[in-house]
């Protein structure tokens, strides 16, 4: 039985864009609400999209925050979750209200970088290149997460599309894939025809496995 895979799609803006997210079956939505990125939008006009869409699960991603900033961001966003780069996780409160992401980076080469969180965090795995804390576009090699990816859930990210993303399902069964600059026209606006066939191609593995609703019981 092949799990159903997590697709998020993230740097959202524009409520359009969410929108038409979730119509072609996008299951979280992530909204860049601090940090230095070209997709950074402000908390509040997060939270409106979210209020708007009324569907899917939203992650507010934020960059170098404490606990009370991520919950204020996160309170003002609407967001559901929290996604977090370039913070300790060992330095994290137990008793945080919501579910966390926290990004480790692996370099074009294969090296995974940063600490692990505990195993009731949800690790993302994406491109370190440079001082970038994601949305570089850039893949990286999957077979290096095998192991990471047997003993605990993982969300990968880095250069996701719909020619790719399959063959990283299909390599690493991960719990999600993540894509952000790789499905745009331009920072923070999103091409619908990328969305829709990234999303077509992750959800490709588990109609592979699925059974034949045309079979006959012998």
């Amino acid at each position: 039985m092949v799990r159903r895979t997590i697709v998020k799609v993230c740097g959202l803006t524009r409520r359009e864009d969410a929108s038409w997210a979730l119509a072609c079956g996008a299951d979280w939505l992530g909204f860049v609400v601090h940090g230095e990125s070209p997709r950074r939008i402000e908390p509040e006009d997060a939270g409106r999209i979210v209020a708007s869409v009324g569907g899917g699960l939203a992650v507010a991603v934020m960059v170098g925050v404490t606990p009370a900033q991520a919950l204020d961001l996160a309170t003002r966003s609407h967001a559901a979750r929290v996604q977090l780069h370039k913070v300790d996780p060992a330095t994290w409160p137990a008793d945080f209200p919501l579910a966390c992401t926290f990004a480790m980076g692996v370099t074009p080469e294969g090296r995974i970088v940063g600490d692990e969180p505990a195993s009731n965090h949800l690790l993302l795995l994406d491109t370190s290149y440079g001082a970038q804390a994601g949305g570089t576009g850039r893949t990286w090699p999957w077979a290096v997460a095998r192991d990471l990816c047997e003993r605990r859930d993982v969300m990968l990210a880095g250069g996701l599309n719909a020619d790719n993303v399959g063959e990283a399902i299909r390599t690493l069964h991960p719990f999600g894939v993540d894509a952000s600059s790789s499905l745009e026209l331009s920072p923070g606006i999103k091409d619908p025809e990328r969305v829709r066939r990234y999303v077509a191609a992750a959800r490709a593995p588990e109609l592979e496995h699925a059974p034949d609703s045309n079979a006959k019981d012998s």
